[in-house]
């Protein structure tokens, strides 16, 4: 018996591997010419989003050459504070674009184009989109220099296959590249959940979140489980390949009861446009309370993501039959390599015999409870004298009783804290959030701004907003704690990198760091001798950087640095530095 579901687990998860054959495998060159290998790879589960790429190791440093993946051209150019930073977007022929982003500096000739259009628009952030004849490029030229910019945690190069046509990006594993992979995925947890109070788990109506035991591919609960009514699974599983110990995401995902398949999931592509989904498709409590990464093994009504193979399937499986019932896991990687992960669950007949138990605040000095359903298909709004929300239909995964408590305001907060629910249930787009200020100098209402709280009532993060007839509001993507603080505090703007006697002659660059506390930094300029100068930003740092370039300065003479900055409230600072240089 057990030989056969050994046979059965490794069938379906060759099926799978079989299934992800339609890609080439042989056109594409590597963007490296060092052994890859990964710290990231396509649909791991980020922030709010799947990683949308591979991420591949540069040795912990900047600077390794990064070579055209084919023949092409260069299609767009993008560079920007955060996100990708420098990245750069090359289409081939064969329908695919590839994609190269967190570097530190194009070529010369793709430098040179970028630079000079800088200078043209008078900004560091830029998008551009050259033409087919423009910046054309050959398998294996060199394109760039890999680094570490924009929302990069580290030295890497993120990189990308996409449709030229439709932008969707796919999974680069599926193409053949030269990675090692003969590591089994690791199945971590199990995650087991009634199904709106119609269910139970080991007679309690709590959902649980169990530890397995087993290695190298076979797992096993270490104990049965009994279960009643409408029961929903989730499963949190990683993926290691050959010579890195970064944990990574999984190609597939399969549930099948008494052989009977229940969900699947399969990682080939995941558009821009539903990424956002990845809220839905991990157990969110989970994830934001206990740092879990449970991916459901069902769909919630307004989960849109396209990932989900057996659409027919129920999902979700009642238990009801007072019998044994054998529950099989089939993981795989993009490489083939499968785990599994099989146990027996008691079934019985569900009988409704608890009663439901609202949220309670979690901290004394909330009060003013207040609970109303919201529907998922529907419109929901909610209002009190001094707080009102209005959420579009279909933001909402699943209908949920949503609750709202109140507390006094603490430090610099100016009104009460109002508690819009709480962190853990996600939204997944925007919903429209105003509060009431009693009173306010007119000279301070654009100084007023939103801003997030932790369940501490510690600041997260400045949501901003827009002052009018004595309320504030804003669009924002998360439930939780929220207070107005007023923001009359300008950007600090100081130098780095300068020396003593300001004589720069010797230095390659000049460094300016700013920062804003509160609404953050929205715009700044630097000029020297009254014309504009590209200045780079890197938020991660706080730091302006100015690479002095001789085409364009003056050797020999005394200059004057300026640089403005304004913050998200309109606080405004100036500072000016004589150097020579």
């Amino acid at each position: 018996m057990n030989n056969l579901k050994v046979l059965l687990f490794s069938f379906f998860g060759l099926l799978q591997f079989v299934n992800a054959q339609d890609y080439p495998k042989d056109y594409f060159r590597s963007p490296v010419d060092i052994p890859i290998f990964l710290a990231g790879n396509f649909g791991e589960i980020r922030s709010n989003h799947f990683h949308a790429g591979i991420d591949i190791k540069t040795e912990s440093v900047e600077g390794k050459n990064i070579y055209a993946v084919a023949d092409g051209y260069v299609s767009r150019i993008k560079i920007s504070h955060g996100g990708y930073g420098k990245a750069l977007y090359i289409t081939h022929p064969n329908g695919y674009t590839s994609v190269y982003a967190h570097l530190q500096s194009f070529n010369d000739v793709i430098g040179e184009y970028v630079y000079n259009e800088q200078y043209k628009k008078e900004s560091y952030e830029i998008e551009l989109f050259p033409s087919k004849i423009g910046l054309p490029v050959k398998k294996g030229e060199l394109v760039a220099l890999s680094g570490n910019s924009g929302g990069s945690g580290g030295p890497h190069l993120h990189f990308e296959l996409r449709e030229t046509k439709t932008e969707i990006p796919v999974n680069p594993l599926l193409f053949g590249f030269d990675i090692k992979d003969d590591i089994k995925p690791t199945i971590k947890k199990l995650g087991v959940y009634p199904v709106k109070e119609m269910g139970t788990v080991n007679n309690s109506a709590d959902p649980k979140l169990l530890e397995l035991r087993g290695s190298n591919g076979f797992y096993a609960l270490n104990s049965t489980l009994s279960l009643s009514g409408k029961i929903a699974f989730g499963l949190e599983v990683q993926d290691k390949l050959n010579g890195s110990a970064n944990r990574c995401g999984v190609y597939s995902i399969e549930l099948l009861i008494d052989s009977q398949e229940v969900y699947c999931h399969e990682m080939d592509k995941i558009g821009f446009h539903e990424t956002r989904y990845i809220n839905s498709h991990v157990h969110f409590y989970d994830w934001k309370k206990n740092s879990s990464r449970i991916q459901r093994s069902y769909v919630q009504p307004n989960n849109k993501l396209d990932v989900y193979n057996c659409k027919k399937s129920p999902f979700t499986y009642e238990f009801k039959d007072e019998k044994k019932h054998l529950i099989q896991y089939i993981v795989t990687d993009s490489y083939g390599n499968a785990s599994t992960l099989g146990f027996v669950a008691n079934s019985s007949e569900f009988k409704d015999t608890m009663t439901s138990v609202k949220t309670q605040a979690e901290h004394t000095d909330f009060s003013n409870y207040q609970s109303v359903l919201f529907k998922s298909n529907k419109r929901n709004d909610f209002k009190t004298e001094d707080f009102k929300i209005s959420l579009p239909a279909n933001i909402l995964y699943d209908d949920f009783v949503f609750d709202y408590q109140r507390a006094k305001p603490k430090g610099r907060a100016i009104t009460p804290i109002h508690k819009a629910h709480n962190i853990y249930e996600p939204l997944h787009s925007y919903m429209t959030m105003s509060i009431k200020i009693d009173s306010i100098a007119e000279a301070l209402q654009e100084k007023a701004l939103i801003v997030a709280l932790d369940e501490n009532s510690k600041l997260i993060a400045a949501e901003g907003g827009v002052y009018s007839e004595g309320w504030i509001s804003v669009k924002t993507r998360s439930f939780g704690p929220y207070t107005v603080m007023i923001d009359t505090i300008a950007p600090k703007i100081k130098g780095h990198n300068i020396v003593r006697g300001r004589d720069m002659t010797s230095r390659e660059k000049l460094q300016i760091t700013v920062s804003d506390e509160l609404s953050g930094l929205k715009t700044y300029r630097g000029t020297i001798d009254g014309k504009w100068i590209l200045m780079e930003y890197d938020y991660k740092l706080n730091r302006l950087t100015y690479f002095f370039d001789d085409n364009r300065l003056d050797k020999g003479k005394n200059h004057k640095l300026s640089i403005t900055a304004s913050d998200k409230q309109g606080n405004n600072s100036e500072y000016t530095l004589y150097f020579i240089w």
